[in-house]
């Protein structure tokens, strides 16, 4: 639990680089204490990897205000890899698989079940997540919206926000700014790869699955990093990951598990993939969901960047290599081996 001296409640941390509105200076300055703190709504409407990297700001959140009742506000076509273990409640607002069967009156009505809160966070920054904030009462809300406009109509503090920063330090921002100190190396509340990994039989994963096949390489060039990467580091087991989608599937290697060091892994629920990315040496992956898993149990990484911005999801702390060109042209398997190399030089 933080302790703070009453003098250090009264005060807003930051000089210029956020937005804080009278009723916020007001609020914090005269009322906020955390110790108080008893209603909080987190909205996060993501896919994956980004509900995963949620988990850090839900663990902080639980230490800053230890009294309080944290809902999860997320939406019905977003719901794998929730993180439910952190939070008391949830509400699921309909979202594009339910336009048919729903209307505005639905989504009004799902805001105002929530109540006032004493604190509601915009960690989604979407049209629907708009509107929640327009349409939820809370003594204090928080968000993070590019536009400037938007920023001062919606939120009563607000963190600036860049593509150069990861996402996951953004969301904490709005816990500092209001006096919490997070630690330096996050807490993801998964498996840690520090204690598990399996250092008896090393092995690497490989994952070329994402939302978009835009994010992705080519079958060709994912074959050709899994050749040379079993060429460049013989000692590590090889373990090609699949996905549930039918372009994330690994027959195309299916003739290198004649090799002894080469596998195929089928595609695993959600708790047995964390722990097998845990486990990991190493993940080889795009920008995707299965990535950020292996950036929350701090397994080291590859990230393999072209179609999207690679900072945004590197954390500073630990161990994850981008491979990039600056002029965004994909990367070549060479190129991606080395950093594999690299990566797992002692």
């Amino acid at each position: 639990m933080t302790k703070f001296p009453p003098d250090r409640l009264k005060h807003l941390w930051f000089e210029r680089g956020a937005y804080a509105n009278k009723k916020a200076r007001h609020f914090l300055r005269e009322e906020f204490d955390p110790i108080a703190i008893k209603k909080i709504t987190v909205i996060r409407h993501a896919a994956l990897g980004d509900q995963v990297i949620l988990r850090p700001f839900l663990v902080e959140a639980r230490k800053f205000f230890p009294n309080a009742e944290i809902t999860l506000a997320a939406v019905s076509n977003y719901q794998y890899g929730m993180p439910v273990d952190l939070v008391d409640h949830v509400s699921i607002m309909p979202g594009t698989d339910m336009r048919k069967t729903t209307g505005s009156k639905d989504k009004i009505a799902c805001v105002k079940a929530l109540g006032e809160q004493d604190l509601m966070f915009d960690l989604a920054s979407t049209n629907r997540s708009h509107w929640m904030m327009a349409l939820g009462k809370a003594k204090l809300k928080v968000g993070f919206p590019y536009n400037s406009l938007i920023r001062r109509v919606l939120c009563d503090v607000a963190i600036f926000r860049s593509d150069l920063q990861p996402e996951v330090e953004v969301m904490l921002d709005m816990l500092r700014i209001l006096g919490h100190t997070p630690p330096r190396r996050l807490e993801f509340a998964y498996p840690d790869h520090q204690v598990v990994c399996d250092k008896e039989q090393p092995f690497i994963l490989y994952f070329n699955g994402a939302s978009m096949k835009s994010k992705i390489l080519s079958k060709e060039q994912m074959r050709d990093v899994v050749e040379q990467g079993m060429a460049a580091l013989p000692d590590y087991q090889h373990v090609y990951l699949e996905g549930k989608n039918d372009f994330e599937k690994g027959e195309f290697l299916e003739d290198l598990t004649s090799k002894s060091n080469f596998s195929i892994q089928a595609c695993l629920p959600l708790d047995d993939l964390v722990m097998k990315v845990a486990k990991a040496s190493l993940l080889v992956a795009p920008d995707t969901g299965v990535r950020n898993i292996a950036i929350s149990t701090h397994t080291p990484t590859v990230g393999i960047f072209y179609f999207t911005v690679p900072y945004r999801y590197t954390p500073l702390y630990e161990s994850h290599h981008i491979v990039m060109r600056a002029d965004a042209s994909i990367p070549s398997s060479a190129e991606v081996v080395a950093s594999m190399v690299n990566a797992l030089q002692p």
